[in-house]
């Protein structure tokens, strides 16, 4: 899959597709670093049911966004985001993912205190520094991050994703 993200000019994600899929609230972080604005409400679509968002959106604001909620409606501004200890009160895989993509172009360091440990975090952590970042700690429960200028290109594989299928024997 060719992934190319140059020509995106919005950082508008619209309520239908906000309500047909949890995941869409991890554009939140990219979308605030790189355009210094974002606007999205609040994500749907989960099987588990409706799970808060709030370490996600105090993560944010501890790198400088302000944030304004109208509704279901979210809006995270910040001129430049800055680096920051982020103590999470329990490792949201989420949240951590959502503050790590953020930070990548904070300026400074930003330090989460908490984070989450799973694979799928240490996947994240080998991807963003395929693209340039400077992120370590993935796999603890303490996450360092040195603020860049910008990102590249890359290619990457993600991790293979368990089947629970039944054996074939």
């Amino acid at each position: 899959m060719l992934l190319d993200g140059a020509n995106i000019a919005s950082s508008h994600i619209p309520e239908p597709l906000m309500r047909q899929m949890r995941s869409s609230v991890f554009l939140m972080g990219p979308l605030l670093a790189r355009f210094g604005e974002v606007q999205l409400y609040q994500p749907g679509g989960c099987a588990i049911g409706e799970r808060k968002i709030d370490l996600h959106l105090r993560g944010l604001a501890a790198l400088g966004a302000d944030i304004e909620e109208k509704g279901s409606r979210i809006v995270c501004k910040a001129k430049r985001l800055t680096g920051a200890e982020i103590i999470l009160d329990f490792p949201s895989v989420g949240a951590t993912e959502n503050i790590m993509m953020a930070a990548v172009l904070a300026k400074g360091r930003t330090t989460i205190v908490g984070a989450a440990r799973e694979p799928e975090i240490q996947d994240l952590q080998r991807f963003l520094n395929e693209l340039g970042a400077k992120v370590r700690g993935a796999g603890t429960d303490t996450i360092f991050i040195d603020g860049v200028d910008r990102l590249e290109g890359c290619v990457f594989e993600i991790i293979p994703t368990v089947s629970c299928r039944e054996p074939s024997w």
